[in-house]
């Protein structure tokens, strides 16, 4: 059986220099799955410099694939060069999958799942850094410093105010359960309206602007689809609190990037936390970079030493699954794309 493990998992912090990442432990781990697996690591580059197909492989483990290139990620026309009819499970290293959809995946020719869960905690950490940031002026405070400005400011608190989560997967409701160890409010949307842990009201998206006004935090932890795409515009910024934040680490094209901004220019909302953005890498020239009240992100608040373990985690568990025989986890779905 032959497993390739090809792409740099994005914000892995210690990649080797031949453009592959598994430590030594992680590639013994899989190995110790099965006496037949062949495991190959096969960089970008390498996978880019092969014409035609890569025939013989059964399982992927790949990162990237989607038609933006990032470093030493797949992009597209390397990604689909392992799709032939040997090829029989992907797993992707990352959550969204919505551009890794091929043929053969909505046909049921290939099993594609994901890593639900990888990223849960660094990025869950990083939305209360954006509240945080915004509730105690840590910019101002910074910039102060660098002018020696010895400056009081007039900060607020996290406790009892409330934050919104759009999208209660596994990152909102790690946010829901840190927020209310400060103690807030905590309210969020789910498709399915049913009670959450630490959340103190479920509600369907479609009452989204009825709840808008209650939050001093708007947080998007949602996949995109066709449900959230410019989920966020003109109606849904006009109903925000003048003080509040948004922050976004779901998917860019969740905002409408130009209500935003016109938002902001008004004084609608108080501040944005992007880090996702329509266009990536986001152009020099894009205006978020010039706007005062824009904290821009390059998508790298999932970064964390651990991520490389996790994946090889979730990896070897459903390779054991597939080995043996036994569905698997974390199948995607690529009709509702989650």
């Amino acid at each position: 059986m032959k497993v390739v493990v090809s792409g740099v998992p994005r914000g892995l912090q210690n990649p080797r220099s031949d453009g592959n990442w598994l430590t030594m432990e992680q590639r013994r781990s899989i190995e110790a799955v099965s006496s037949d697996i062949e495991l190959v690591e096969m960089p970008q580059s390498m996978v880019h410099e092969i014409e035609g197909e890569i025939d013989g492989v059964e399982v992927l483990l790949a990162e990237g694939g989607n038609r933006i290139h990032y470093g030493e990620e797949l992009d597209w026309v390397d990604y689909i060069k392992f799709f032939t009819p040997s090829l029989r499970w992907v797993m992707l290293c990352s959550t969204g999958f919505t551009q890794n959809i091929t043929p053969e995946i909505t046909r049921g020719e290939v099993v594609l799942t994901n890593s639900p869960d990888v990223h849960t905690i660094p990025i869950a950490e990083s939305v209360l850094a954006a509240m945080l940031d915004h509730a105690k002026l840590l910019k101002q405070r910074r910039e102060d410093q660098l002018d020696r400005l010895w400056t009081q400011r007039m900060c607020t608190e996290l406790h009892g105010g409330t934050v919104l989560l759009i999208g209660l997967g596994n990152i909102g409701r790690r946010v829901a359960h840190l927020s209310k160890a400060f103690g807030m409010k905590v309210i969020g949307t789910k498709k399915r309206v049913e009670p959450v842990e630490n959340v103190d009201n479920v509600f369907p998206v479609k009452e989204l602007t009825e709840h808008l006004p209650k939050a001093d935090y708007v947080v998007v932890a949602a996949p995109i689809t066709p449900l959230t795409e410019g989920l966020l515009g003109e109606r849904e910024f006009a109903a925000m609190k003048e003080t509040s934040d948004l922050i976004n680490v779901g998917r860019g094209r969740i905002v409408d990037e130009s209500a935003l901004i016109r938002a902001l220019k008004e004084g609608s909302i108080g501040g944005a936390y992007l880090d996702c953005h329509v266009i990536e890498p986001l152009p020099p020239d894009h205006l978020f970079w010039s706007m005062e009240n824009i904290f821009v992100i390059p998508h790298d608040s999932h970064s964390s030493p651990f991520i490389g373990d996790r994946i090889v985690d979730i990896f070897i568990d459903n390779l054991s699954r597939f080995v043996t025989g036994e569905p698997l986890l974390n199948v995607c779905d690529p009709k509702r794309g989650y």
